[in-house]
C-alpha cells in the first residue's frame, strides 16, 4: 500500500514538473483600448448622435444592432496617431476605408450605409491601429462621431485589451 502511495506521488510531480514549463515564457502587455462618449444627444425622437473618443493601439469594435432598412451616417479622424483601418460589416463586408491621395496614411473617412435584412442585425464597426501589420502599431486617439436610429443600439467594449 505504502509502495502505491508513493508511485503515485512520484507520477504526481512529475507531471507537475513536465507540466510547469510555461512559467518561463513571458509575455508583453497590449495596453487596454477605451471608449469614452463625448457627447450623446437624440436628434428629434428618431435619431441618436454619439461622439466617442477611443484610444487603442490595437483592434477594437463596436457592435451596432439595427433593423432592416434603418440607415447609418458619421465620420471619424485621427486626432493622435499616424493612420488606422475601418471597417463596416454585417455578414460580410460593407465599406472598408481606402488610402486617396499621395499617402498611404487614412487619418479620416465618412460613411454610411443602410442595413439589410441580407447583411443581419449585428454591424460591426471595426478600428485597427495601424493599416500595415508589419509596422509597429502606436497608441491611437480616435474621434467617432456616429448618427443612427434611436430604436437601435450601439454596443461598446469596456475594459478592453
Amino acid at each position: 500500500m505504502v509502495k502505491k502511495i508513493i508511485g503515485i506521488l512520484v507520477i504526481l510531480s512529475l507531471v507537475g514538473i513536465a507540466g510547469c514549463s510555461s512559467g518561463s515564457k513571458t509575455s508583453t502587455a497590449t495596453p487596454a483600448a477605451s471608449v469614452k462618449i463625448l457627447r450623446e444627444a437624440g436628434i428629434a425622437s428618431a435619431w441618436t448622435m454619439r461622439q466617442l473618443e477611443i484610444n487603442s493601439s490595437s483592434e477594437i469594435s463596436l457592435v451596432l444592432m439595427l433593423a432592416n432598412g434603418d440607415k447609418v451616417d458619421g465620420f471619424y479622424y485621427l486626432e493622435k496617431g499616424t493612420d488606422t483601418a475601418f471597417q463596416v460589416s454585417g455578414t460580410s463586408l460593407i465599406y472598408e476605408s481606402k488610402a486617396t491621395g499621395k499617402s498611404d496614411a487614412i487619418t479620416s473617412d465618412r460613411f454610411s450605409f443602410s442595413a439589410t435584412q441580407a447583411q443581419g442585425l449585428a454591424y460591426s464597426l471595426t478600428l485597427n491601429a495601424g493599416m500595415d501589420a508589419g509596422k509597429d502599431k502606436t497608441q491611437n486617439t480616435i474621434f467617432l462621431e456616429i448618427i443612427y436610429p434611436s430604436t437601435a443600439s450601439l454596443n461598446v467594449p469596456i475594459g478592453t485589451k
